[in-house]
């Protein structure tokens, strides 16, 4: 099994769910609230939606961070 590293402006493609299809997405570091709307986690690499800016992925090595955040 091999896990891809990301880095802050690699490019990939997902799933919009603002957009509503496949689209090229950028690396970024945000700051990223929780589902429930309670707190959120700083300075995380996610992937953003290069047409709206929203957030469609995370990638795994960004757990940790989403987890200390919740403590």
């Amino acid at each position: 099994m091999s896990i891809t590293t990301f880095h802050e402006g690699d490019k990939s493609r997902a799933i919009c769910s603002h957009c509503a299809k496949m689209v090229s997405t950028t690396f970024v570091r945000r700051d990223v609230q929780f589902s429930d709307g309670n707190g959120f986690a700083s300075n995380v690499l996610v992937a953003v939606c290069d047409k709206c800016g929203d957030v469609v992925a995370t990638p795994a090595q960004s757990t940790p961070a989403f987890r200390a955040a919740r403590s």
